[in-house]
């Protein structure tokens, strides 16, 4: 009898260890509250840095901003307008996890026998390859939407693919 209630009384110290060490919190601190925005831009990069010149990327289903604007279809021959209001840029964070989405319209990264074309990387080579060509960082004028959380860090980035 003695040695059953010495094997309870353990079992209940090893259950209660176990027990409170798994109760224990992780003490890591949350960065971000997941929350995120997005802009639509001409990119530059250098090193982790993304620089974004913001614009609004409008297209003929945005009615506000061709009434606002007073655009004309001759102005939107593509069926888009591109309305860059002022030379602010926005500076952002590229990260291991950034991924990059574009057409690969080249076949560059994917089988030519591929009708989507859509690609989507992490590597930030792979995607400087495809668009900086010269090797300076400025991605010219094709336009980007951005999806970046509240403290900078970039989230993805995907080409507006236009005609």
């Amino acid at each position: 009898m003695w040695k059953m209630k010495k094997l309870v009384g353990l079992l209940i110290i090893i259950i209660s260890i176990f027990g409170m060490v798994g109760c224990q919190r992780d003490s890591k601190e949350q960065t971000s509250s997941g929350a995120y925005d997005v802009y639509e831009g001409y990119l530059t990069i250098d090193g982790n840095q993304l620089m974004v010149d913001d614009f609004e990327f409008i297209d003929l289903s945005d009615q506000y901003w061709i009434r606002t604007l007073g655009l004309t279809e001759a102005e939107m021959p593509n069926g888009y307008y591109i309305y860059d209001a002022s030379d602010e840029k926005f500076t952002f964070t590229l990260t291991d996890e950034t991924r990059y989405n574009f057409y690969d319209t080249e076949a560059m990264f994917i089988a030519e026998s591929d009708e989507d074309r859509l690609y989507t990387t992490t590597s930030l080579d792979r995607f400087l390859q495809k668009f900086d060509a010269d090797g300076d960082g400025d991605l010219g004028k094709i336009p980007f939407a951005i999806h970046a959380f509240e403290d900078g860090r970039v989230i993805s980035i995907s080409e507006i693919f236009i005609n």
